[in-house]
């Protein structure tokens, strides 16, 4: 049987997951999942994202977790949020005596919770967050658990700052190949304009974009119109 909170075989069975072939929603619940696994202790855990100071949790074990973290982003202070801000693990040992937070803390309280520990996730300037851990007992997490989530968070952060890269290319790639298809269109606006003013393709841009800004239309809109009426098809 491994040990449930050996580091070497956390970290394995989390690369394992990280690194599979799935979407990053399916990847980050068997993330949550298999972390209230390994650590002893753990009876709820939740990722938390704040992307440009909008919190919101991405997976989680239970409604408990979502819970808590809503209680935090309520707030707008609490553990998951601070660890991520500050960078910071954030380690609440027992509830009862907690003296941080005392708002978001007097609130989980009344849920149940007793005792958490919330772990940075560095992923951009714009992007941070928590993976965070939740007990219904106070003192729940060791030293050696704190150093596990230590362990689980750093390759969780790099698994979503891959997936942050890879979602920064696509939508570069789509840009360009929107601004290609929207040059296209306009270009064939100034081939019609062209034939019918016998003028050259400087003068129709022109014309184009005075028509465009007289009449508060987008060049493109303008263009595609230009096209579909002249060709009896529409442009998409």
């Amino acid at each position: 049987m491994v040990d449930p909170i050996d580091p070497t075989g956390a970290v394995a069975e989390l690369y394992r997951v990280v690194g599979s072939d799935q979407e990053l929603s399916k990847t980050l619940e068997d993330v949550v999942a298999l972390t209230k696994r390994r650590i002893t202790g753990a009876d709820e855990v939740s990722i938390t994202l704040v992307r440009h100071e909008n919190a919101h949790t991405v997976a989680a074990t239970g409604p408990l977790a979502v819970h808590l973290d809503e209680l935090q982003y309520e707030q707008g202070f609490g553990p998951c949020l601070d660890a991520g801000r500050l960078n910071e693990k954030q380690h609440i040992e027992d509830a009862t005596v907690e003296a941080r937070w005392p708002a978001y803390v007097r609130k989980a309280r009344r849920q149940g919770m007793r005792s958490s520990l919330s772990v940075p996730l560095p992923v951009e300037s714009y992007l941070v967050g928590a993976l965070n851990v939740y007990s219904v007992t106070p003192h729940a997490f060791d030293t050696k658990t704190v150093r596990l989530s230590g362990a689980l968070a750093a390759h969780i952060t790099a698994a979503l700052t891959h997936a942050e890269s890879s979602k920064g290319h696509r939508d570069r790639v789509a840009n360009l190949e929107l601004a290609l298809e929207s040059q296209a269109v306009i270009n064939q606006a100034k081939g019609i304009v062209m034939v019918q003013q016998k003028c050259s393709a400087d003068a129709a841009f022109g014309l184009l974009r005075k028509l465009s800004m007289d009449n508060n239309i987008r060049l493109y809109d303008l263009a595609a119109s230009l096209v579909a009426s002249a060709s009896n098809h529409p442009v998409r």
